[in-house]
């Protein structure tokens, strides 16, 4: 590699070093997994859409008393600002921060003509959130040549035709792709040669792991591992009381020989919204209320994505910090707003006397399945038929004229609340769940 473990010049890639001629020398594994994330992706946007603010420190998020920061600028992280962060602690931090209330629909669109340019180029895009993708570039290594050449192409087309920075880490395994982009930012590349897989991840702290948690990193400290080249040499017997079942793939990976491409499952996906308010919500109708209209926007966005989803997540904190997660699997995936309000609601019932007081709510769908394998969904018991053809329409309005044109009439103030649903049924049972 042309820099020593993750000291990445920007734009560049790391190529194999040219092997010694032998009389049959065997073709060298070429990475063909390519992970791209767009950089500080919502605050990018803003500094686009606003060039004055380049150079500044800018985040994305909440102006309130309780706002928390969506996403952080670079030279806002250079003062220690990160995402989840507390707004008052940002400005400690930054007496200069310049916040900006995000935009979601744009960012969407965004996100949107992102996947676009990729899949113009790539065949194989798993995208895993609104600003990161995995791709198998390997079949299109025949058109467009070597990975670092079609990852130059991705990012130069993003810049041109966007005007956005991005990252690109690339591997034959999806794990080191994405820890390589990670080294590889701000608006970086890193390809990591096969042959040089464990070389480049022995130095790097165990915590890079996707799944190697607090939890596991303290266990493994306590054994004496802090880097991935120590972890390689731990017995297997030690490793997996460590890290139990996801031992053998974390062993793989340690030691460079994990091929592990794109998933082809989308069920692992997931899709939420949640709010912090500067007050505490106090009124059980307008609780309710709340969290009606984020089942709402759950839905649209599964119906906009082509999902299905067959659990429901609902999640609450109150002023205290204290959060609880609870979760609902339906009997039949649905992308319908009023079933899956009928199950946060329900979950609310139930935990409302445990948290009278309420500063943050989300709502989230996951175990997504393609629309078209779950078949058409099953009415709603008690209900007359229509419900589908009915969120259409609104999807049809809300797009035409704006996403605030068409309301439930049970979420405007002062409405009267619609039905309390009956709890979920036995295989409905809420699970504590803590999502991303």
């Amino acid at each position: 590699m042309s820099a020593q473990h993750g000291e990445v010049t920007p734009g560049r890639a790391h190529e194999p070093e040219r092997p010694e001629r032998s009389e049959s020398p065997e073709p060298l594994e070429q990475p063909g997994i390519l992970h791209l994330d767009m950089d500080a992706f919502f605050a990018s946007v803003e500094v686009r859409d606003a060039p004055e603010l380049a150079g500044l420190p800018v985040v994305v998020g909440g102006d309130g008393r309780r706002g928390v920061v969506a996403a952080a600028s670079y030279p806002a992280r250079e003062r220690g600002i990160r995402s989840a962060m507390p707004m008052a602690t940002a400005r400690r931090l930054a007496p200069d921060l310049v916040i900006v209330p995000p935009r979601i629909g744009v960012y969407r669109e965004i996100s949107a003509q992102v996947m676009g340019i990729l899949g113009d180029v790539v065949a194989d895009v798993e995208q895993i959130s609104v600003d990161e993708a995995f791709l198998d570039v390997r079949p299109a290594r025949r058109l467009f040549g070597p990975p670092e050449r079609i990852g130059a192409l991705l990012r130069e087309r993003i810049r041109s035709e966007l005007g956005l920075p991005s990252s690109v880490g690339g591997s034959v395994s999806r794990a080191v792709a994405k820890i390589a982009s990670a080294r590889a930012k701000p608006d970086g590349m890193l390809i990591v040669p096969a042959a040089r897989t464990a070389e480049f991840l022995a130095p790097l702290p165990v915590s890079v792991i996707s799944g190697v948690g607090p939890r596991a990193v303290q266990g493994l400290e306590r054994l004496g591992v802090r880097t991935i080249g120590q972890l390689r040499e731990l017995p297997p017997a030690a490793l997996s009381r460590v890290l139990g079942p996801q031992a053998p793939h974390v062993a793989r990976l340690a030691d460079g020989t994990d091929r592990t491409g794109l998933g082809r499952r989308v069920r692992d996906r997931s899709l939420g919204t949640e709010r912090t308010w500067d007050e505490d919500l106090v009124d059980p109708v307008d609780i309710r209320r709340r969290i009606t209209v984020m089942a709402d926007e759950v839905a649209r966005q599964l119906r906009a994505g082509g999902f299905v989803a067959r659990t429901v997540t609902l999640k609450l904190r109150g002023p205290d910090g204290t959060t609880l997660t609870r979760s609902s699997t339906l009997a039949q995936p649905t992308s319908s707003g009023e079933r899956l309000r009928e199950h946060v609601v329900a979950l609310w019932e139930r935990e409302r006397a445990g948290m009278p007081r309420v500063r943050l709510a989300g709502v989230r769908a996951s175990h997504l399945e393609p629309a078209g394998t779950a078949g058409r969904q099953a009415e709603l018991v008690g209900r007359t038929t229509g419900w589908t053809d009915l969120e259409a329409a609104m999807d049809r309005a809300r797009d035409r004229f704006g996403s605030g044109s068409l309301s439930r009439g049970s979420t405007l103030p002062g409405a009267a609340p619609a039905p309390t649903p009956p709890p979920p049924g036995p295989d409905e049972s809420p699970n504590a769940l803590e999502f991303p």
